[in-house]
């Protein structure tokens, strides 16, 4: 994904989106499952899943597991 002059892609993490895109204009996170302990389940992960748009006529839907971009989807609205 085209950010300006930077090029965003998998693997990359929540910072380096920021620096390279500034800010979603959405965002959403899922917490991990915590355990009756305190701490996360073996295997419970974070997700979060950024908006950024609308450029270019749609939507770029980003998601991120554990900080690192997983995806990139481009939907016209």
């Amino acid at each position: 994904m085209r950010c300006g002059t930077g090029i965003v892609s998998g693997g990359e993490t929540t910072s380096e989106v920021i620096e390279k895109c500034g800010k979603p204009s959405e965002s959403s996170v899922i917490d991990p499952v915590i355990g009756e302990n305190g701490y996360p389940k073996p295997g419970s992960v974070t997700v979060e899943h950024w908006v950024y748009g609308p450029a270019n006529g749609g939507y770029r839907y980003l998601k991120f597991i554990d900080g690192k971009l997983v995806g990139i989807e481009f939907k016209r609205k």
